[in-house]
């Protein structure tokens, strides 16, 4: 069955007599794309210009409800986002701001649409394959935010349904017309669409030299990037390790750790206990091209961290993008919301891990005068005045789409899933040396008695989530499993804390089926289960205009 789907509003008509005439001329201010120069500037506009960030991480489990701002006050619209994350609210409160539900919808099509007008433009130059690297560009662009909005409002992780779980409308033709008729395909249909847009992609975008501004494009690296996560979050675990081969080494030198007297460790099974050599060409990599907090903190300046954690001179961030977002104000404490991530979920967070170590997080952390809560300078605000007399304008700041970090822990967990349990601790190990604050490698290695160990608890209780039903199927049996569970518990830690703020972990509490429960402060409980259908962003309204079918939202367990 036909849909109907509105997702940028090119023209304006004042009745639909005449409307098609209207549309058959070009408007005198708009630009014919008719060089390769001016389909690349058109590509600039084919990345999102909103976050999910802002959208995402207010619903994960270490955000509490303190009732007020810091100040005693209630926080201001423009920050209802966060209020609707954390309650699960079917739709964003209110729509005023640029950190919506449906504000995000939109960016991204508008991005897609700024990728199909690309590739429209490139056909009709006089020699298309001058601009195939554009071509490039355009299609991994189109895929990555079609990925994007289909991993929200779409049940993207249930795996076993996604031959009939509605996707999203995958738009691969210029918009030219006011209301052009869609369907919503299934999963599995915008995924093959998805896939096969990355592939054709990446064999023709260019390289970073192509461009003045390369963390602003797809290149090979960023690509690659994308691949690895689209893998990951369809458990494809060969094409994860692929993809992130690509772009990062694997390490071949290796020490194994002895006792004072020089008697080798080994595990209860026997096996030796090594680790990556410092010196080793993929651990020096990883050292010389991940987030150096170590380094950021010197400064002593938030702001200073907050832009070369964000900024596109960052190494390990491969896609950067800007964006119309008040993501600053929302991971700034309680300065500006009344829901943030508690004191004690923070300190666990930035504190606790297996490998004996503390992060590095700890001396990042600030702390307003008066506020209850901690933060980590990750996202730095410009803000554009529009209306000097009001004080009024649009706050934008620096968003890493994809980072180095994520790729080295999707492989890691790629081979805790396919059985290769050594190179999954060796990269943890990589990550670790780069995050923990006077890493030493040997007594803070991580091996396999050594997590298994200290998640012994999770892994005997039945009631953990990683023992529960819906992961079941994942596992090994006996003690293979029992490693590979905490490997996959180690792993899921990391990127709690690496992803801080970043929207991440609620992907992962998708993924392995994680169970949120929420605490209002007048006493109001619920918890989002696995099977809880409020887990799925509903579509916006405007859609319904359009006739999308909404997301199901009937099965809610644990109503507020």
């Amino acid at each position: 069955m036909k849909k109907i789907l509105i997702y940028a509003v090119l023209f304006g008509c004042a009745g639909m007599a005449g409307c098609n005439d209207f549309l058959d001329k070009v408007p005198d201010n708009r630009t014919t794309i008719d060089s390769k120069d001016k389909v690349a500037a058109l590509l600039v506009s084919a990345y999102p210009t909103s976050t999910y960030m802002t959208l995402l991480e207010p619903r994960c489990d270490q955000y509490v409800d303190l009732g007020v701002t810091m100040d005693g006050s209630q926080p201001l619209p423009a920050m209802d986002n966060i209020v609707s994350g954390f309650m699960w609210d079917e739709y964003t409160r209110t729509e005023s701001g640029n950190d919506t539900y449906e504000q995000y919808w939109t960016a991204c099509y508008a991005a897609i649409a700024a990728a199909n007008h690309a590739l429209e433009a490139i056909d009709r130059l006089p020699d298309p394959a001058a601009a195939v690297q554009e071509r490039g560009e355009a299609l991994i662009a189109r895929s990555f935010n079609h990925f994007c909005l289909l991993s929200m409002y779409s049940d993207l992780f249930d795996r076993t349904n996604e031959a009939v779980n509605p996707g999203i409308p995958y738009v691969d033709q210029p918009e030219d017309i006011v209301i052009r008729e869609y369907d919503r395909g299934t999963v599995g249909s915008t995924l093959e669409r998805i896939r096969t847009d990355l592939a054709a992609g990446m064999k023709l975008v260019g390289g970073a030299g192509n461009y003045k501004q390369p963390k602003y494009h797809f290149t090979p690296a960023s690509a690659n990037a994308f691949g690895a996560r689209l893998a990951l979050f369809t458990e494809d675990y060969p094409s994860v390790i692929r993809y992130v081969n690509a772009v990062l080494p694997v390490p071949s030198a290796f020490f194994h750790l002895k006792y004072t007297d020089g008697t080798p460790v080994t595990n209860e099974d026997g096996t030796p206990v090594s680790g990556v050599d410092p010196e080793d060409v993929a651990n020096v990599y990883m050292q010389n091209n991940l987030h150096n907090w170590a380094a950021y903190v010197k400064t002593g300046n938030p702001d200073a961290m907050a832009m070369a954690f964000s900024g596109a001179d960052a190494e390990a961030n491969l896609l950067v993008s800007e964006c119309a977002t008040t993501i600053w104000r929302s991971t700034v404490g309680t300065y500006f919301v009344r829901h943030a991530i508690g004191l004690t979920e923070f300190r666990s967070l930035i504190t606790d891990n297996p490998t004996g170590a503390s992060w590095v997080f700890p001396k990042v952390a600030f702390q307003w005068n008066g506020d209850p809560t901690v933060w980590l300078p990750k996202f730095y605000e410009d803000f554009k005045m529009e209306n000097v007399a009001a004080q009024t304008g649009v706050a934008y700041a620096k968003i890493p789409l994809l980072r180095m970090e994520e790729m080295l822990l999707n492989r890691a967990e790629a081979y805790a899933m396919t059985g290769q349990y050594d190179k999954a601790l060796a990269d943890l190990n990589m990550y670790a040396a780069c995050r923990m604050d006077e890493y030493k490698y040997g007594p803070h290695t991580l091996y396999k008695d050594k997590i298994v160990n200290y998640y012994i608890l999770q892994l005997r209780d039945k009631n953990h989530f990683i023992n529960s039903p819906y992961n079941a199927r994942k596992f090994k049996s006996g003690d293979e499993g029992l490693f590979q569970k905490a490997l996959i518990l180690t792993i899921l830690d990391f990127r709690h804390t690496e992803f801080i703020y970043e929207g991440m972990r609620y992907f992962d509490i998708l993924r392995w089926y994680i169970p949120v429960t929420h605490r209002t402060t007048d006493g109001g409980v619920s918890t989002l289960t696995p099977d809880d259908d409020r887990r799925i962003i509903q579509l916006p309204q405007i859609t319904r205009i359009s006739g999308l079918e909404p997301n199901e939202m009937s099965n809610i367990p644990y109503p507020w």
